[in-house]
């Protein structure tokens, strides 16, 4: 396994990034961690320096796992970990009674950060193009995010990502770690709500961007946002790289073109989901490793770059 991802497991189809070990469907997050390799445990232990003596640190404190002592990072007095089973226990909550499956679960960077991503059942049709709910927990134990849950649907029928919420506190659960988060983070029918919400406002603006035709003049507007370059700049005016990247992004809507219903040749949903693909399978990033670009589409440039287009398309009528 490369650098960043530690461990991992998938249930059901393998992902579009093709990392982690399959397992059958999977009930509980007690069997998630377990397949996942997130049976440990972190702890708080004090910071010493030594001049001739030990000498206590003491406004902070270092985050190490149990089993092998391993140091994720350092945070203050205040700070409150949580366990992976206290955070995947309350993920239960949130998807119990049978209202969504278990498909991945892992750690990136060595242990720093874990993850658990649930399938939520039902999907929802943009003029016929089939989109899933996935609804994602990620915590840190390097003091470097908080608990959090955010949203992300996937096209059925190619599996890429076409949208991230984690900037957006109002599309997502947030919660420091602080002495009363778990109580805070009990609160499942709140996720419940929030997920409800956002998916429902996603459907609306997705369907409303399918009405809407992108004429290949707008498309080098669409570009020109997506990789952040002035509106009014050409395409062989940008960098090489950068041009290599949107003429892929042009390549992708006419060759995926198959993919779609005939209402939506043509529209800002197209090119949009060009742009989605593109930061999914064909961006590069600074490691071709898998598991790094798993971590720049849902955190990194990939991210940013399918929210800019997504702003776009959603003014192209305004």
């Amino acid at each position: 396994m490369a650098h960043e991802v530690e461990t991992m497991m998938y249930a059901g189809a393998t992902p579009w990034h093709g990392l982690g070990k399959k397992v059958a469907g999977l009930q509980t997050a007690e069997e998630a961690i377990a397949a996942a390799g997130l049976d440990w445990e972190v702890e708080l232990v004090p910071i010493f320096t030594k001049n001739g003596e030990f000498k206590k640190v003491p406004d902070r404190m270092a985050v190490r796992r149990v089993k092998d002592q391993k140091v994720f990072g350092l945070v203050t007095p205040k700070y409150t970990p949580i366990q992976n089973r206290e955070a995947f226990q309350f993920f239960d909550d949130v998807v119990g009674e049978k209202k969504a499956v278990y498909e991945t679960a892992g750690s990136l960077r060595g242990g720093e950060r874990i993850w658990i991503m649930a399938n939520l059942k039902g999907t929802l049709d943009i003029r016929g193009d089939e989109i899933k709910r996935y609804l994602i927990l990620m915590n840190s134990h390097d003091g470097s995010l908080a608990l959090q849950m955010f949203f992300s649907p996937v096209r059925v029928v190619c599996m890429n990502t076409l949208r991230m919420a984690l900037a957006s506190a109002a599309q997502s659960f947030y919660s420091r770690h602080t002495s009363g988060i778990m109580a805070r983070v009990q609160d499942a029918q709140e996720i419940l709500g929030l997920a409800q919400k956002y998916y429902h406002d996603f459907a609306a603006d997705a369907r409303h961007m399918a009405t809407l035709m992108l004429p290949p003049a707008k498309m080098p507007l669409l570009l020109n946002a997506a990789f952040d370059q002035p509106m009014d700049r050409r395409i062989q005016d940008v960098f090489p790289w950068v041009q290599k990247q949107m003429e892929k992004v042009e390549e992708l809507v006419t060759i995926d073109r198959h993919e779609f219903p005939k209402e939506l040749h043509g529209t800002a949903y197209e090119a949009y989901n060009a742009v989605a693909k593109f930061t999914d399978y064909y961006r590069p990033y600074q490691s071709e490793a898998k598991d790094a670009r798993l971590r720049g589409v849902w955190f990194g440039g990939g991210a940013d770059i399918k929210k800019r287009a997504w702003d776009f398309c959603q003014t192209l009528d305004k």
